[in-house]
C-alpha cells in the first residue's frame, strides 16, 4: 500500500462518525482543530466524481474488502472525522450498516483488543482498548482507546471521548446543541462536494527555522474543497493569515512559484496543466487558490 492508501484504509478500519450530504460550521464543535468530510455517495452519482470513485475503488476499497470483507461500495456513503485536541478524535461513518456488517465490524474490533459492552439509556455502545487502561477517562488517545456505537440508525459513531459519544447518541449522531460559533473553523461549500477539510494551521508549526512552519505560524486557518463544476473537478484552498500584509506576501510567493514551475520543460505536462489553470487571489486576510481540471487528468496524476 502507498502512504495515501494506508492512511485512508486506517481511517476506515479504525471505525468513523456520520453526517448529512455535506457539512457546515454548525456540524463542528467550536474548538475544532481539524476536520475532514468525504461524500462517497456524491462521487458515485456525478460524472466527474465517478472518475475519482473508480480510482478509490480500485486502489483503496478493494484492499479494505480483502482485509475486512467489507464492501465499501455497498456499506459506506459518507465519512466525517474531526478533532478538538491532538489526541482525541471523532469519526462518523454513514451507511446501511445491517446486521452482517455490524457483526464484521465487531469482529474486527475484538481482534484489536479487549471490548467492553456498555449501556446509555437503553442504547448499546462499546469500548475497545487496553483492558489495563482506565475506561473512565473523559478523553483518551484515539490510537489506544475508542468508543463506538450503532445506536444511531444508518451511522457508525466512533469517539475517543465517552461523554461526547453518549451525547451524540442522544442527538441522533450530531453534536449536541450544534450551532454556528464565531470561533468555529470556516467550511467551504459548493453544490456537489466530494471532499471538505480544514485545520487550525498555527498549531502545526514545529520547526522555528523551517519556511513551511513560519507560514503556518503566521496563519490561522486553512481549508480545502474538492467538488464538481459542470462535469469538471474543482479544487479550492483557502488560507486565513494573521494580517493582510502577510496574505499578500504569501500570495505573491505562491504566484511566483507557480509561474516559474509552469514553464519548467522537465515537468510532467499534466502538472504544468494544473499550474497554468491555477488562480491565486489575496483579499484582506484571505488567500484563495483554485483550479478546475478534467477528472481524467486528476486520476492520471493520482495514479502516477
Amino acid at each position: 500500500m502507498t502512504r495515501t492508501r494506508t492512511t485512508l484504509a486506517a481511517l476506515l478500519i479504525t471505525l468513523p462518525l456520520g453526517c448529512a450530504a455535506d457539512i457546515s460550521a454548525a456540524d463542528l464543535p467550536e474548538s475544532t482543530v481539524w476536520y475532514m468530510h468525504a461524500d462517497l455517495a456524491q462521487m458515485r452519482t456525478t460524472e466527474s466524481g465517478a472518475h475519482l470513485y473508480r480510482w478509490l475503488d480500485g486502489e483503496v476499497f478493494v484492499e479494505i474488502n480483502d482485509e475486512l470483507g467489507i464492501d465499501l461500495n455497498q456499506e459506506i456513503d459518507r465519512v466525517t472525522a474531526f478533532s478538538e485536541s491532538a489526541d482525541g478524535a471523532t469519526v462518523v461513518v454513514e451507511g446501511p450498516f445491517g446486521a452482517d456488517i455490524q457483526a464484521q465490524i465487531l469482529a474486527a474490533a475484538r481482534s484489536k483488543g479487549d471490548i467492553d459492552v456498555r449501556d446509555h439509556r437503553g442504547q448499546t455502545y462499546y469500548r475497545i482498548g487496553d483492558a489495563e487502561r482506565s475506561g473512565d477517562a473523559e478523553q483518551e488517545s484515539f490510537e489506544d482507546t475508542q468508543f463506538f456505537t450503532f445506536a444511531v440508525p444508518g451511522k457508525l459513531v466512533v469517539d475517543s471521548n465517552e461523554s461526547r459519544l453518549t451525547a451524540m447518541i442522544d442527538n441522533n449522531g450530531r453534536i449536541a446543541g450544534a450551532e454556528a460559533h464565531a470561533n468555529t473553523l470556516f467550511v467551504l461549500t459548493a453544490d456537489k462536494e466530494f471532499v471538505q477539510a480544514g485545520m487550525r494551521t498555527d498549531q502545526y508549526a514545529d520547526d522555528e527555522d523551517d519556511w513551511d512552519s513560519n507560514i503556518l505560524r503566521n496563519t490561522e486557518q486553512a481549508s480545502l474543497m474538492v467538488s464538481d463544476q459542470g462535469g469538471m473537478i474543482a479544487i479550492q484552498a483557502q488560507l486565513v493569515a494573521t494580517d493582510p500584509t502577510l496574505t499578500q506576501s504569501i500570495g505573491n510567493i505562491v504566484s511566483g512559484l507557480i509561474a516559474l514551475q509552469a514553464f519548467n520543460s522537465e515537468m510532467d505536462p499534466k502538472i504544468v496543466s494544473v499550474l497554468q489553470n491555477t488562480k491565486v487571489e489575496a483579499v484582506d486576510k484571505l488567500l484563495s487558490i483554485s483550479t478546475v481540471l478534467d477528472p481524467q487528468t486528476v486520476v492520471s496524476i493520482l495514479e502516477d
